[in-house]
Parts: structure tokens; sequence; C-alpha cells
């Protein structure tokens, strides 16, 4: 009977062990795909748990995508630090975010200028959003720019190389935010 109890809680603790030891070895990147998935689970906790696990071993998409959770939380300080350690990755969702902020004076002082130079690095890196907001700003003016109809037609171009099926509803909803 000892020897089976012995067995039971071998077997026991060698599944115990094969369920937390791949959480415990997990590398940054897991770690944020778990996040997003408890995310949509709805578990914000165990997610900006793991955003922050990943973010601090300096996974730049971690980062950023924490500094979108911030910056919605109105935690815009938090925001702004994790968004500047993912741009200086040159991680684009972490360059746009950075921008946002300086544009909306969020975090930061707010400054047009440097809101430009962020957001035009990641258009560069061919992120939509920021791609968007670059044909945008060239289109109506807006953070200290001029219209400049021929840079909002390469940036449109450009959008709609990008995503040709989603240009069309990304566009609407571009505009109904620079509204």
């Amino acid at each position: 009977m000892a020897a089976e109890k012995h067995m039971l809680r071998t077997w026991c603790g060698a599944l115990l062990l094969s369920a937390v030891l791949p959480m415990a070895i997990a590398g940054p990147q897991e770690d944020a795909e778990q996040a997003e998935k408890e995310f949509a689970r709805g578990n914000l906790i165990l997610a900006m748990s793991m955003w922050r696990k990943a973010a601090g071993q300096g996974y730049a998409p971690a980062q950023a995508r924490l500094g979108d959770i911030l910056d919605k939380s109105e935690e815009d300080e938090e925001a702004v630090s994790w968004y500047r350690k993912a741009a200086a990755q040159n991680n684009p969702a972490g360059e746009y975010g950075l921008g946002q902020m300086y544009s909306k004076g969020e975090g930061v002082k707010q400054d047009f200028a440097q809101a430009r130079s962020y957001i035009e690095r990641a258009a560069q890196n061919n992120y939509l959003p920021a791609v968007i907001l670059m044909m945008e700003m060239h289109k109506n003016g807006g953070m200290g720019a001029a219209r400049d109809p021929a840079q909002a037609a390469k940036w449109e171009t450009k959008v709609k190389e990008l995503s040709p099926k989603e240009a069309g509803k990304e566009l609407a909803k571009e505009a109904v935010k620079s509204k």
C-alpha cells in the first residue's frame, strides 16, 4: 500500500510539474501571446501580469501593448514609459503610441514635431494606423503640419498597398476619429 501511495504522489507531482513548468520557463513572446488570450477571456489581472513580465524582459510588442492598455486606463506617464522603451527598439506600435501621446500631450508635454516624428517612423515601418494617420494629417492638416495633397496621395497609396480590403474600413474609422 505504501508503494502505491508513493507512486500516486510521484505521478501527481509529475503531472503538476508538467502543467506549471512550461509557464515558468515560457519566454516573453509566449507570455505576451498568453496575455492576449487571457485578455480576450476577460482576465485582465492575469493578462496585465503577463504583459508586465514580458515587457520587463524587454519584449517590445508587450511593452507597446502595455502602453496601449495603460493609455486607455489614463495611466499616461507609465504608458509613455513603456511606449518609449518599445520605440527605442524600433517597434512601430510603440513609435505610434508614443507619437499619439505627444500629439495629445498625455504623459508628456504636447509636442507636434515629436508626435509627427514618431508617427512617421511607425508609418515608414508599414504600421497601418500610422500610415492612415499620416495620410489624414497631410490631407486635412493637423499636428502642426500644413495640408499637402501630394503627400496625402502618397500615404493613401501606401494604405491601399498594405491592406486593400481593410483600407476602406480603416480610412472610415480614422476619418471619424480625426473629427
